[in-house]
C-alpha cells in the first residue's frame, strides 16, 4: 500500500521540476525561465548548452544576420561558437552573391578582411564587377543541343548556350568573365561554370579563335558561348548568366 502512496508523489514531484518543464517545452523561452528561476540547480549547466543549440537553431531558421549575432553576443564563448562565426561568414558572402552589388560586397570585405583567401579573392572581383554593372549588357539566354565535337553529322550529345554581350562603356573591356548556373524546376541553381567573353590569355590553355583576344570595343556586342555535356542531374533545361568579374583597357 505504501509504493502505491509513493508513486503518485514522484509524479506530483516530476511535474513540478523546472527543468523537467524545460525539457518538456525545448524552447528558448522555457530554458531561459528555467535559468532565471533555478541559479542553483544542477541541471544549469545542461540548461545552459541547450539554450545555446536552441538559440543557433533560431539563427539558421531565421537565416538573418541579426539572428546570427544574437547568438554570438549571448554566447561570445559558447561550446558551438566557431561554427556558429563559420556560418554567420558563410551566410554574409552568399547575401553578397545574391544581391551583387558594391554595398553588399564592400560589407562582406569590411567584416572579414582576413580569412579565407578564396573568398576574400572572389569578393574582391565580384566588387569589381558590381561597380560596373551598368556599363555592360548582357541579352537573353539562348539554348541549343549541339555537337560538342562540332561535327554537324554526330549525335547531340551536349549543350550550347549563348548570351550577347555589350560594352556600353566607354573604354575597351580586356577581359570579361561570366558565370553560367544551372537551374532546377523551381529556379534553384544546382551549379555553375565561369567563362570568359575575352581574355588576353587562353583559358585554362586552351586556344581560342584570334577574335576571342581582342579587346570588346564601346558600343560593340559579341557573343558569348558555351557548351558541356557535364549538366547536373535534375536540371530543368533552364539557366542564367551573369558577369562577375572585369578588367578594363587602361590608356
Amino acid at each position: 500500500m505504501r509504493s502505491l502512496l509513493v508513486l503518485p508523489l514522484l509524479l506530483a514531484l516530476a511535474c513540478t521540476d523546472p527543468f523537467a518543464e524545460a525539457q518538456k517545452q525545448d524552447t528558448i523561452e522555457a530554458y531561459e525561465k528555467f535559468l532565471a528561476e533555478s541559479p542553483n540547480s544542477q541541471y544549469r549547466l545542461q540548461g545552459q548548452i541547450r539554450l545555446e543549440e536552441l538559440y543557433l537553431q533560431k539563427a539558421r531558421t531565421d537565416a538573418t544576420l541579426e539572428a546570427y549575432d544574437v547568438y554570438l553576443q549571448k554566447f561570445p564563448e559558447g561550446q558551438l561558437v566557431d561554427k556558429a562565426r563559420e556560418e554567420r561568414r558563410e551566410f554574409l558572402f552568399n547575401w553578397a552573391d545574391r544581391e551583387d552589388t558594391p554595398e553588399g560586397w564592400n560589407k562582406y570585405l569590411s567584416e572579414y578582411p582576413t580569412g579565407d583567401k578564396k573568398k576574400q579573392q572572389e569578393a574582391r572581383k565580384r566588387l569589381r564587377m558590381a561597380e560596373s554593372k551598368d556599363l555592360i549588357a548582357l541579352g537573353p539566354v539562348e539554348m541549343e543541343q549541339v555537337n560538342l565535337a562540332e561535327n554537324p553529322d554526330g549525335p547531340l550529345d551536349g549543350w550550347g548556350f549563348y548570351v550577347e554581350v555589350t560594352n556600353k562603356g566607354d573604354k575597351p573591356i580586356e577581359y570579361l568573365n561570366l558565370r553560367i548556373r544551372y537551374l532546377d524546376e523551381a529556379g534553384k541553381e544546382l551549379d555553375n561554370r565561369d567563362w570568359p567573353a575575352v581574355s588576353p590569355t587562353p583559358p585554362q590553355g586552351l586556344p581560342q579563335r584570334e577574335e576571342f583576344y581582342q579587346p570588346i570595343k564601346p558600343g560593340e556586342t559579341r557573343t558569348w558561348e558555351w557548351t558541356s555535356g557535364d549538366l547536373p542531374g535534375g536540371w530543368a533545361k533552364k539557366a542564367s548568366v551573369s558577369a562577375i568579374d572585369i578588367r578594363w583597357v587602361e590608356k
